[in-house]
Parts: structure tokens; sequence; C-alpha cells
């Protein structure tokens, strides 16, 4: 990039969009993207799909025809908010005065608008090197992705659910990307196939058939320069891929692969759970920094049963911030006539990371959703750090919800994460979970429970009560959160901890240790059966 030029003054790209004038988009297709020479294949793969959709596109691109003015309003989701970016009519442009990035066929604009809106966002165009299909149809779409690790480390994979899961995504037309760079798989292998190893591609079709291997998938590559083929799809059977899709497969970068191949060349897949037809709510709150501060807490009413997805996305500074703490929520059914929450529901979901969601389906009533992290309880709180902890819960959702968010005492997010852990019939939460719950009960009606907990050995772990040592008095008929224990993220540094207990019945109580400040409605008091 060497200038910045206005559109009258952008030479075209090739002979043929010299006669043509320039425009928002004009019957867009995929294959009309060329990437250029930034690193942003993720967000040109998710543009890919996005195309493939218009009124997708009509949703960002809010100014819909070119103006004198120079004058261009994009739609993006940055950390889970609609953001309207406010653009001007110039573009990073060669010493030929070219554009210098991407660039869509017949003078379209949609391409260089939309990377430029995030490139504003992000703070330049060289922050936008690098990153995963999820993160840029999650800009795009502001839905979550499922992303499946098909090489994951210690883990054994069933690829028939798998396909599975392929199959019914195809099915549903939702949003598919998939990344090269399996480990396994050399990079001599990736250019005797015609691969690029490191790059971002676009599923879009997965069919079973009964000729050959019997699986298989149609590919974009964004870049449309991929030309691969296989010994294992004959003649014949491309002959009768291309009778059933013909109007996708002669296109340029567009490929059909095996599964068995395209398991052994591709690292991972990206599924976005984007519906058109469904709707959504969006809340910005901040985490707490001690038990004892109020709770974010979402109220909303289910009117009958819906498919629902809750998504919690951490507000990143940069696309390059590498924030790796533990964050959480809980979410519970409200009985309306008493209060109680979790008697007939509770999902409890914790992830190391940024991003954290579920997906299911709620039976009419009324719930309550408590986010929360550890990670940001501090002995000595610093007011400097307060824009590190914000937050966006996000509710996509089947049918219309109504909700309210309110400020709650911490005793309610306690009656919830015990209520969660009371649902396993365990002390602690299951190792799936990047945040461990240490409930305690005193089921005895005249006695007190002394409850004693050392821990002996850890490494990266954030403790919410700042100890590894406790000493806790539970009156009778009482639950008590003990602590919350959430794995860190540290440079070499291995999540790892063990520890003991010991308990006794007691005829009397005693202050706890470290003290509890009950008075102020700390998370860790003991609750009431």
């Amino acid at each position: 990039m060497t200038q910045w030029l206005p559109l009258a003054e952008i030479a075209p790209s090739t002979h043929l969009d010299g006669h043509l004038p320039w425009t928002i988009y004009s019957s867009p297709e995929p294959h009309d993207i060329h990437q250029g020479k930034l690193g942003d294949c993720w967000l040109m793969a998710a543009l890919a799909l996005i195309t493939e959709r218009p009124q997708m596109l009509r949703h960002i691109l809010l100014t819909k025809n070119v103006n004198r003015e120079g004058v261009y309003v994009v739609r993006i989701c940055h950390n889970g908010l609609w953001k309207a970016v406010l653009l001007d009519g110039n573009f990073p442009c060669t010493i030929d005065n070219r554009l210098a990035y991407s660039r869509a066929a017949r003078r379209q604009l949609y391409v260089p608008l939309i990377e430029k809106a995030c490139a504003k966002l992000f703070g330049s165009y060289a922050n936008l090197a690098g990153g995963s299909t999820a993160e840029g149809l999650q800009l795009l779409t502001g839905a979550p992705c499922d992303r499946i690790n098909l090489h994951p480390l210690n883990e054994m994979l069933d690829f028939d659910i798998i396909w599975a899961k392929l199959l019914s995504a195809c099915e549903s037309k939702l949003l598919i990307g998939a990344s090269t760079g399996c480990l396994e798989t050399n990079r001599h292998e990736y250019e005797l196939a015609g691969l690029n190893p490191n790059h971002a591609f676009t599923v879009l079709v997965a069919k079973a058939l009964p000729v050959g291997d019997g699986r298989f998938l149609l590919v974009r590559d964004p870049h449309g320069t991929t030309n691969y083929s296989e010994d294992s799809i004959t003649p014949s059977i491309r002959t009768y891929l291309r009778s059933i899709h013909d109007e996708m497969s002669n296109s340029s970068g567009i490929f059909w692969i095996t599964w068995l191949s395209f398991l052994h060349y591709f690292d991972s897949i990206t599924i976005s759970t984007y519906v058109s037809n469904h709707f959504d709510i969006r809340e910005a709150a901040q985490f707490t920094r001690s038990p004892i501060e109020s709770v974010p807490a979402y109220y909303f009413t289910v009117s009958k049963t819906s498919l629902i997805t809750v998504s919690l996305v951490y507000h990143c500074l940069s696309r390059k911030e590498n924030r790796r703490h533990t964050q959480s929520f809980v979410l519970c059914n409200v009985e309306e006539e008493t209060s109680n929450v979790g008697t007939t529901e509770v999902i409890f979901e914790s992830r190391r990371g940024t991003f954290t969601y579920w997906s299911g389906s709620l039976r009419p009533g009324a719930y309550v959703i408590i986010p929360f992290s550890v990670s940001f309880w501090k002995e000595n709180n610093d007011t400097k750090d307060e824009r590190t902890r914000y937050y966006t819960l996000v509710i996509h959702s089947s049918i219309r919800l109504d909700g309210v968010l309110l400020n709650e005492p911490p005793t309610l997010l306690a009656d919830c994460l015990i209520a969660a852990t009371v649902k396993f019939f365990l002390y602690n939460m299951p190792r799936r979970f990047d945040a461990n719950l240490i409930v305690v009960e005193n089921q005895l009606i005249n006695h007190y429970l002394t409850f004693n907990m050392t821990i002996t050995q850890a490494g990266s772990i954030f403790h919410s009560r700042h100890t590894f040592r406790t000493s806790d008095c539970i009156p009778p008929r009482h639950r008590q959160l003990i602590c919350i224990l959430e794995w860190a993220h540290q440079r070499d540094g291995v999540a790892y901890m063990s520890y003991v207990t010991s308990q006794q019945v007691t005829g009397g109580w005693h202050h706890a240790t470290p003290v509890i400040a009950i008075d102020q409605g700390d998370l860790h008091s003991p609750r009431p059966f």
C-alpha cells in the first residue's frame, strides 16, 4: 500500500472493469471476492459464505449506493454488540492506483468496504492478519459458531457423528467453514495436492452417495486459486457429482473432495449457528471484582418451548490480546411464587478464553442468567482496569423473549451455583468445566458442621477467597459455596490442584477463616435449604 485514493481515481483491476461504474454490490457471487496480499483469508472465507445470502449483505451494508459525498456506513458485530462504522470513500491503493487489498469483481465495493470497517474497528489493516473463520462469521452474523477440532490431542473422535453434524448443517443451510493446517500432514503433501497448508475455506455441500467412497464435500477457496483433484474421484464420479450441483462445481476455486481426504488435509470445521428468523438480545455489563459486589442478572420469560443459544463475549481491547481468563455463566429457572432458583432447570457453562456459549431448548417459564469470573476478583481493586471487565451477554431464540437486566445481591449467584452443583450430586463440578465449585451441605437439624479445606498443591488457578486454607461453619439445614476455583492461563503454565478436607460436627457456631462478610451478602455466605 502506497497511497489512499477516492473511487474516482482508483484504476480498474481488469480491462473488463474499466467499462463498469462502481456499485455497493450487483448480483454478488462468492467467486467475485479476491483476497489481495493481506493475510485475512479468515475474513474473506466468512465473507464468501455471507455473499451467498443477499439478505445478510443488506443487513451489513447500511449504505446501499455509491455516493458523491463518499460517506458509507457498515454494520459489524464487535465484542458481541452491533456497531455502525462510519467510513469515508478513500481506499488504500498500490503505486499503479489499484486497490491494495481485497476487491470484488465488476467494481463492487462491498468487499473493500467491509474489510475497511474491520480495519477501523481493530486499529489498522495490519491487525487483520491471521484469524479464524469463526471470528469472521461472528463479526458478520453476530451469532456464535461451533468449532470442531478434527485432530485433538489425547481425544478420540467419532467421525460418523461429525459427518452427521455436517449433513445436518448443510440441510439446514447453515454457514460452514473449514481450515487446513493439520500438523500430521507435511507441507510437501499439501503442495502435491494443490492445497494451501494454512488457509481458510468454505464448505458448500456434504453428500452421501452410492458411488466411490460414499461421502463427498464441495469446498470453495475464497482466494480462487486452489486446483485440487484426487484419484479416488474418477471422471464418472465427478460427472455424477456435477450433475447434482453443476451450478457451483464449475466455478473457480471450487472442488470436490472425499471425506477421508478432507480429514487428512483439514484441521477444523466451523459451523455458524446463525438462523435468519431467530431473535437476539444483547446486554453489556461488567464482571464483578469481589464476592460482595452486586451481580448483573438477566431475567427473561419463555412463552413456549424454544431453541436458545446463550453467548458470553468478553470485550477484548485488541484482536491480538492474549486474555485467557476463565469466564462462566449459570442459567436457572425462577419459581414465580417463591423466587426459588434452579428447581427444575440449571445450566452451567465455563470456559477458558474470551467466549463461552451454550445451545439447547428451554420450556415455558421464567429464567435468570448470571455471568461471572473469579479471574477479576482482586484483593486490591484497581480502577484503572475498568474497561477490561466488560462483556456482552447475547441470547438467540427461535421466539421473541421479554427480559430485563438487574443488579442483584451476590447471594443469588451463590444460590444458582449451589443448585448447579447439587444437580450433579457432588461437592464439586465435573472435570469437563474450566471452573470448579466446592459446595458443602449440612443436612443435620440441630448441629453445626465445621468444614476445613487445605489446597496442598496448586498451579495456574484463581481462588475466590484468595487463600489455600479455609475453615467454615455451616448452620443446620444450610448449604455453602466454599469457593470457586478457576483455571488461569499462564505462559508455560499447567493448571493443577490437589486438596484435603476434614469435617466435624459441633454444637455451636464460629467465625469462618478467612472471614465472610455475611452482612454484605458475601457470595460465600451459608444459604438455607
